[in-house]
């Protein structure tokens, strides 16, 4: 007596929200392996779904492709489909003699995929069925039912293609014109009482303010992202999807075309029939800053003390910044000491408390007229930036130009320089229409009542944009705290 084929179920979920339910499709399957007396060995589900190399899971895509080993040994380029790759596996170590599936079309859309598994049942006489029918392979397949596979296989990737191709050209048409969908980004929802082809994004108030005010911490109080990913974490702010904050997704919702009423198609942009949340000109300087980070932008997490990684060692006296000791505590206080060697350390309570006196002492008496920007009036901020886009995009034709033997190289050298100069005048007058107010909050204002209601990020801010800090050795023995260890020099000069 024949033992029983064993077999694994694969099935393909595009859409868990819309499809019938995982449960049934998967009865319905093991309904057809009892009909055909096989014993099921797993299910495979794969939920268009692949591992980034970060770890996370994204969308897969139908045509997206990556170097993998198929059954002949080869390595090739196939679409990225993990889950139907185990089930080629199974069947070419013979962990496996049969698959089950809904329909060929949910199996494989690629010719390629298609062949991979016909090489597989080929090379083991497995067979292959589908509640459909569209896919049936008998002892291996004979040459009937390889040709047929092919055939509708082909089909399908042509139809594939071609829808496809109907939603570009509909994206590229409705440009501008028309919300494209997709999921909800943050800080609007799509209105619902328009027509298809001229489809808005109404304005979220509240994740519309989260937006407007991290843009204003980066641009205005020079709080990192990290610090506003912190705050919105320990908040409980939930993303569009529900989900908790990462850097990433931060980035994403601040530097989204979207949020300044803008379209945006293979990389252009266009003005959208919906409100802008940021000014354009905003929007721009916040992408600008967050795509060209500071040089310790990756160093660990956002500091949780006010002096770490501003502060420095005097006795290494190179530039080494000082931390929170983890290890233990000194008396019972934990205290800040060198990053290098733990030669220095001063009681945190104490040392905060003196820099956070002199800080505010020094705003009470200065913070009127210290560090003001100038008043700069009658600049047209979004007209000095058409300039200078349009002036990048002249260097580049004349480069292209002297490329084509259009331009000699004296009249490609004068025509640069034309440009680099004019850019630069242009550049210098956005910078110093842009520059704002580094203390903003304090002009005519008590210092210690203002300093005492802002968030820690800010208070680091204005320390590293006042001060410099250096801990050195103290100059008695005994207990109790030296302030004469402390030095605080302040980097601008008293006005």
């Amino acid at each position: 007596m024949a033992p029983m084929p064993t077999c694994d179920l694969y099935l393909r979920l595009s859409d868990l929200r819309s499809e019938e339910a995982f449960d049934k499709r998967e009865a319905k399957l093991r309904a057809l392996a009892d009909a055909l007396g096989w014993k099921v060995f797993r299910v495979v589900v794969e939920n268009d779904l692949i591992p980034g190399r970060d770890g996370k899971v994204r969308p897969a895509s139908a045509f997206k492709r990556r170097k993998i080993r198929t059954p002949s040994g080869k390595v090739e380029l196939r679409v990225v489909r993990p889950g139907f790759r185990e089930v080629l596996d199974d069947i070419t170590t013979g962990r496996v003699n049969g698959l089950l599936a809904e329909d060929l079309d949910r199996t494989v859309r690629d010719p390629r995929d298609l062949e991979d598994l016909l090489d597989a049942c080929a090379m083991t006489g497995a067979s292959a069925r589908s509640l459909s029918g569209s896919l049936t392979l008998t002892n291996g397949g004979n040459e009937a039912e390889r040709s047929m596979a092919r055939v509708m296989v082909a089909m399908a990737n042509k139809a594939s293609a071609d829808t496809a191709r109907r939603v570009a050209d509909g994206r590229e048409r409705n440009w501008g014109e028309s919300y494209q969908g997709g999921p909800r980004p943050f800080g609007f929802v799509a209105a619902t009482d328009t027509d298809k082809h001229h489809r808005t994004l109404l304005v979220v108030p509240d994740e519309a303010e989260i937006i407007r005010n991290a843009a204003a911490d980066i641009l205005d109080r020079d709080i990192s992202l990290k610090a506003i990913l912190r705050e919105l974490r320990e908040n409980n702010v939930p993303t569009s999807r529900g989900g908790q904050w990462n850097g990433r997704t931060l980035k994403q919702v601040l530097t989204k075309p979207a949020v300044a009423g803008l379209a945006v198609h293979k990389g252009k942009l266009k003005p959208a029939p919906w409100p802008a949340i940021l000014e354009r000109d905003i929007w721009e300087r916040l992408c600008e800053k967050l795509n060209t980070p500071p040089a310790d932008a990756n160093r660990g997490n956002e500091p949780k003390h006010l002096l770490t990684g501003i502060a420095k060692c005097g006795i290494c006296n190179d530039g080494t910044s000082v931390r929170v000791n983890g290890s233990g505590t000194l008396r019972g206080k934990k205290g800040y000491q060198c990053e290098k060697v733990a030669h220095i350390h001063r009681n945190i309570e104490h040392v905060d408390a003196m820099v956070e006196q002199v800080i505010i002492g020094y705003l009470d008496r200065y913070a009127k007229n210290a560090l003001k920007p100038p008043t700069r009036k009658g600049i047209d901020v979004s007209k000095l930036r058409a300039e200078a886009k349009k002036l990048r995009e002249r260097k580049a034709a004349q480069i292209r130009m002297h490329a084509l033997g259009d331009l000699t190289d004296e009249e490609l050298a004068m025509g640069l320089r034309a440009t680099r100069d004019r850019l630069s005048v242009v550049e210098a007058q956005i910078h110093a229409a842009n520059e704002p107010d580094p203390i903003a909050e304090f002009r005519d204002q008590p210092a210690a009542s203002v300093w005492n209601s802002l968030p820690l990020p800010r208070k680091r801010a204005i320390i590293k944009l006042l001060v410099k800090i250096m801990i050195n050795p103290t100059t008695y023995r005994g207990r109790g705290f030296d302030p004469d260890s402390i030095t605080v020099h302040f980097k601008a000069q008293t006005p």
